[in-house]
């Protein structure tokens, strides 16, 4: 899946809420989405949206792909402030469970509507 946004270390936790601000101002109308992918070392989190082509990026942003690949998908239908709390708790109970095991070579976050979120992670 295409992703453009704004590229951030997925430690800066400041950084990450002020890009989300920043995005968030743009009142775009596509589902936001984020996606942290593995790289060497670290993480880069990719906060935006789903584009399809080249033609759909805003320019300053990046564009980025999510690596294909096995993905367990957690889905949270519920209160707006609560979301992805509930979301990776349920992906944390999972793999502490040994329902899956986690490869943390990508995971994504997908908002589908102001109540619901698709939380994504990749698995070996």
């Amino acid at each position: 899946m295409p992703l453009a946004g704004r590229e951030v270390t997925a430690r800066d936790l400041d950084l990450v809420n002020f890009t989300w601000d920043r995005y968030l101002s743009r009142e775009k109308t596509v589902p936001r989405a984020a996606a942290y992918i593995g790289q060497n070392d670290h993480a880069v989190a990719v906060l935006g949206y789903e584009v399809d082509g080249l033609d759909d990026v805003d320019d300053g942003d990046v564009l980025t792909r999510i690596p294909a690949g096995r993905y367990a998908k957690f889905v949270v239908s519920d209160k707006p402030y609560d979301l992805l709390r509930t979301a990776w708790a349920q992906v944390i109970k999972a793999e502490n469970a040994g329902t899956i095991t986690r490869s943390h070579t990508a995971e994504l976050e997908r908002y589908t509507g102001p109540t619901s979120v698709e939380v994504y992670v990749s698995l070996d």
